[in-house]
């Protein structure tokens, strides 16, 4: 699928550290007549002293990079001089970060086309909507980010009962209802989320995560374990004189002893 050919009227530098992200990027939009790619830099000190000088009205910046990350290239720029910002990164739950700071749009990489030209079609319209002195979203599209990404893991504005999770599902980002969770688990500097059959890990600490849960509905049962109580079926006593907790799901988990008297249970 090519994108699509139209007047161009954007100015995009690129910003990323990886050399074939930048290549593959600029080949991309080397298809789309309403770009022009006017430069690129390979790590923030870089990109600080070229945008004043190129003035770019649409930036692809990386979010992940050596040394300063994208975010920190953003506090520098004045407003008069700030383009429209599209994130291209490998994270989903950069996402949050990202729509804080008035990102027009968010891709994950590998970018895939379609996407590129819906992000580009984006930076146009809010351009437009900067000459007629237009909101650059729509109230309604705003209120929908804002719902999704307060929920999502490490929000510093989340509140206490998460809403939603951000996964990355191949190519995709999926926004997992915390209802569907049947229990959580760590995994190194991650946490697995058990849904169904299905697995997916979020970049958080297992007490990151019990410190933004309801504890009205979820317990920590052990160091790698939390629980959504509406998922508990019985409290077993083993032989051993261990606890093992089991779900309706018929997934069995051990308890911990410092963490048995946080279950409401008899």
């Amino acid at each position: 699928m090519s994108l699509l050919q139209t007047s161009p009227v954007l100015r995009a530098m690129i910003v990323d550290d990886e050399s074939l992200a930048r290549q593959r990027l600029k080949r991309l939009l080397s298809q789309d007549s309403r770009v022009q790619v006017v430069g690129e830099a390979a790590d923030v000190p870089t990109a600080r002293l070229q945008l004043p000088v190129l003035k770019p009205t649409l930036l692809f910046l990386d979010v992940s990079m050596p040394g300063e990350d994208g975010f920190a290239l953003l506090q520098d720029v004045p407003p008069e001089l700030r383009p429209f910002v599209v994130f291209v990164t490998a994270h989903a739950d950069a996402a949050v970060r990202a729509f804080d700071a008035r990102a027009t749009d968010f891709l994950l990489k590998p970018v895939r086309v379609e996407r590129l030209a819906e992000s580009i079609g984006r930076a146009v319209d809010a351009m437009a909507s900067r000459a007629t002195a237009q909101p650059l979203f729509d109230d309604e599209i705003r209120a929908e980010l804002a719902r999704l990404v307060r929920g999502v893991t490490g929000h510093r504005d989340a509140p206490s009962a998460l809403v939603h999770f951000a996964v990355t599902v191949g190519r995709r980002t999926r926004f997992v209802k915390i209802d569907e969770v049947d229990w959580f688990e760590a995994d190194g500097n991650y946490v697995r989320l058990h849904v169904g059959r299905e697995t997916h890990l979020v970049r958080t600490t297992m007490q990151k995560l019990e410190q933004s849960l309801d504890p009205l509905r979820f317990a920590r049962i052990h160091r790698s374990y939390i629980v959504p109580l509406d998922r508990v079926q019985e409290l077993v006593q083993l032989g051993t004189g261990e606890y093992e907790l089991r779900l309706r799901t018929d997934a069995a988990l051990p308890v911990m002893r410092t963490y048995r008297d946080r279950l409401p249970l008899g």
